[in-house]
Order: C-alpha cells, then structure tokens, then sequence
C-alpha cells in the first residue's frame, strides 16, 4: 500500500476534530445554530488556507469542487427561503459530478473480472434500492417538481460516485483510492441523513453526524487533494532525475 501523505501532522487534524465534534454536538443538542453554522462556513476556507500555506497551486478541478462545496455551505446556511435550499443542492449535485470526473481517468485501468464485476454488480443494487427506500419515504414532504427532480440526480449522483469510488478501490487498493472511497461514503451518510432529518423526522443526533460527516468528507479530500500533488511531484522529479541520467550516460558512453 503507498505511503500516507498529509500537509498537516495527522494528530493535529485529529485534535481540532475532536474539539469541532464536541462544540458541534453541545451546540446542536442545546439547538444552537450558531457553531453549526459557523464551522460549515469556515471548513473549505481552513483547508484552502492550509493547502496553500505549503504548497503554491492546486490543479483547477479540485479548486472548483471545493469552490462549489463551499458556495453550498453557504447557500445552506444563509437562508432565503425557497431557493436557497434549491441552490445548495445544484452546486453540491457540480462538485458531485466533478468528484466522478476525476475518477473517470482511472476507470481505463481496471479490469471488471471475477469478484470485482460480482462486487460492483451489488454494490448497484444496494445503493438503488436504498435510493428507492428512503424516496418512498420522504417523497411526500417535497414542495414542488423541481425539489423532486433534484432530490432524484442527487442519488443518481451519489449511486454513480459510490460505484465508480468502489471500483477504483478494487482495482487498485492503494492509499488514495481508499482515502476516496471512505469520503464517497461520508458524503452518502451526510446527504442521508440531512434529507432524513429535514424532510421525514428531525433528530438532533441524525443533524450533528450529517454535520460531522460533511466536515470529514471534506478533510478527507484536502488529503486526497494534497497526496494527490505530492505523488505528481515526486513523479515528475524521478522522471526528470531519470532523463538527466540516461543523458549523463549517453554523453560519457
């Protein structure tokens, strides 16, 4: 398995994590919305702030997924009545979809062989019948067709993520492809239990781990992100290292 990156000492990440976590959860349980609030406005622009504190570019796709996550935190926190929740879900459904565009590179790679078309094939199944499950049961709260149309390719979305995040990892089980797969699923869970506790039944606990789920997935992108370029950087030096040797060895043969 290849080696763990990350641009901030993993016990620090832990640290605030926990202290987020614990503030968080005082804060929802006593219906403050205040922490809340504040943490899912300040997430995407802590992690770009420690990003680029170390190193000097992103590459554009991932600056414009976290770009559309944030500009959802704020639609999602800021309320202006009716659109605002409409305009959340768009630019979560834009950094979905370009989440799935960087994954379509690697797709080239794997071979749907034995197990690995048998996992896939279940995996499917499962995430479209838990679709189909939780729209059964809240398709009653939606207030107009387009809330419906957007509920429907956000799964679509998610179960297109989730299947094509699964079948990277078993291709090739590496780091990365793991770090994405655990963030794909802390997306589903988020996603799931927001649309539980906002449409069919409100439950402080279900508020707090959907908040907490969407703060991971994010920390777990910043990582994906920041190993992402140091593995192209270390690349790009061994093929340069390499080039300037087989030159060397050219011009003294």
């Amino acid at each position: 398995m290849k080696q763990v990156y990350a641009g901030v000492p993993n016990g620090i990440l832990v640290f605030l994590l926990l202290a987020i976590f614990l503030m968080n959860g005082a804060a929802v349980y006593l219906e403050d919305t205040l922490i809340p609030d504040i943490t899912k406005l300040l997430g995407v622009i802590v992690l770009l702030t420690l990003f680029y504190r170390i190193r000097n570019r992103m590459a554009n796709v991932f600056l414009t997924i976290f770009l559309f996550f944030f500009i959802g935190d704020a639609f999602s926190v800021f309320n202006f009545e009716v659109l605002s929740g409409k305009l959340a879900t768009t630019f979560y459904l834009g950094s979905y979809s370009l989440l799935i565009f960087v994954l379509l590179g690697k797709l080239k790679r794997i071979k749907y062989e034995g197990l690995v078309s048998i996992y896939l094939i279940v995996v499917l199944l499962l995430n479209s019948y838990f679709l189909y499950a939780l729209y059964g049961v809240v398709k009653e709260n939606f207030s107009d067709n387009v809330n419906l149309i957007l509920y429907i390719c956000h799964g679509i979305t998610l179960i297109a993520l989730t299947f094509f995040a699964f079948a990277v990892y078993l291709s090739q089980e590496t780091t990365q492809s793991i770090i994405f797969l655990v963030m794909v699923f802390c997306l589903v869970f988020s996603d799931v239990l927001n649309y539980i506790s906002t449409l069919y039944v409100y439950f402080w606990v279900f508020e707090f781990m959907s908040n907490m789920l969407h703060l991971v997935s994010l920390i777990l992108l910043y990582s994906y992100v920041f190993n992402h370029h140091k593995i192209i950087k270390a690349k790009s030096k061994t093929s340069l290292d390499t080039y300037i040797l087989s030159n060397s060895e050219r011009l003294t043969a």
